[in-house]
């Protein structure tokens, strides 16, 4: 049975790349767009908000790997769950998430970084505003 502590470095293991890839459509969208005069400040955030998820990642993966010694794989979509395995020395398990769920926890987490307690200050880059 997985801890408290586990289980949310389990669920942040399984969300935040869905998060990272969101994000990084955004940013396509506002760097290709017809955002001219004001997609820098998104980029700026966006670029910000990014390399938060990736080093909340990296500490996550350091975590489960190195801490928990756990293992986890998607397998895939069954009976309309999406299906992860995790296993550690002592115990395994499986989590069961819908498509909705998984949508809906995604979003949370994209929201606390772009407002909420782990939002950091927009970093300023040194892009022109009429690239």
């Amino acid at each position: 049975m997985l801890n408290p502590q586990m289980n949310k470095a389990l669920h942040a293991y399984i969300v935040l790349p869905m998060v990272l890839k969101v994000f990084k459509l955004d940013y396509a969208s506002f760097e290709n767009g017809p955002f001219t005069t004001t997609k820098i400040l998104y980029l700026d955030k966006l670029d910000t908000v990014m390399e938060s998820v990736q080093d909340d990642l990296a500490a996550v993966k350091k975590t489960i790997f190195n801490e928990y010694h756990m293992k986890v794989r998607n397998l895939g979509k069954q009976n309309g769950y999406i299906r992860y395995d995790w296993q550690t020395p002592t115990d395994s398990g499986d989590l069961l998430f819908t498509p909705e769920q998984l949508r809906e926890l995604t979003k949370d987490m994209m929201s606390l970084y772009l407002y909420g307690f782990l939002a950091r200050k927009v970093k300023r880059s040194g892009r022109g505003w009429f690239e």
